[in-house]
């Protein structure tokens, strides 16, 4: 593997990366955590992270290179034909119509450009979003089942995108981590700091895309506005049964 003092590459970008990784999942979990039972608003989460996702995937088939073939370790990491169904279920038939927040222009306009002069960090790409939809992807989806709103019409729906049946997930993490390690075997010193350089990148300009999903804000008041109902509810209640005694 590729290891300083026995130490494999990914663990060593999961060090580096360790900060801002964390203030974005914080993010995400913020985000939608307040917002699984709106489906608009998971469908805009889906709908920014779709176009990452299909670029990475269309970018590999037209680099053709061996290293981003071995990263894709099983056919049913390739997730663009996922993310179409669920967008078609949530936003609609004319979800492709929809605008792209500037936050997302400028993120697919940095892709173009690495795939252009740098291609081999797209690899960075590949492996953090891949690793987060096998990792807080299942955690995200489980809440939304826990959590979601069972009285809308689509709940005995089942997200795509999230969905890995008949796979060990833990078993295909192991896989896609190895093969990132054997990947930075044959990397330089100088090409592994850009590629960790790169993967702090990653999580910079998914928390502004993530920024960029609106409705949020509509949820939270819709909650705030039934909190309240349901405390003077109990207000009245309680003075009805005082002024009583």
């Amino acid at each position: 593997m590729a290891q300083i003092c026995g130490e494999p590459f990914t663990t060593r970008m999961r060090k580096a990366t360790r900060k801002i990784h964390s203030v974005s999942d914080a993010m995400v979990n913020a985000k939608f955590a307040i917002s699984l039972r709106d489906e608009k608003v998971w469908g805009g989460g889906l709908y920014v992270f779709y176009h990452i996702f299909a670029y990475l995937e269309d970018a590999t088939k037209r680099l053709n290179s061996s290293d981003f073939d071995r990263l894709f370790v099983h056919k049913l990491l390739y997730r663009k034909v996922a993310f179409e169904e669920d967008l078609a279920h949530y936003l609609g038939p004319d979800w492709k119509s929809l605008p792209k927040s500037n936050a997302l222009e400028n993120y697919l306009e940095h892709l173009q450009n690495l795939e252009k002069e740098k291609p081999q960090l797209l690899m960075a790409y590949i492996y953090h979003l891949y690793l987060g939809l096998l990792s807080g992807g299942q955690i995200l989806a489980k809440k939304r089942k826990m959590f979601g709103d069972k009285g809308d019409a689509t709940a005995g729906y089942n997200d795509k995108v999230t969905d890995f049946t008949g796979v060990d997930i833990a078993q295909l993490k192991n896989d896609f981590k190895t093969a990132m390690n054997e990947i930075a075997e044959k990397m330089t010193e100088e090409e592994k700091d850009a590629f960790i350089e790169e993967s702090n990148q990653v999580f910079l300009m998914n928390n502004l895309i993530v920024n960029s999903v609106g409705g949020q804000n509509k949820v939270l008041c819709n909650l705030m506005y039934k909190a309240s109902a349901v405390l003077l509810v109990v207000i009245s209640v309680v003075m009805v049964y005082k002024l009583q005694k």
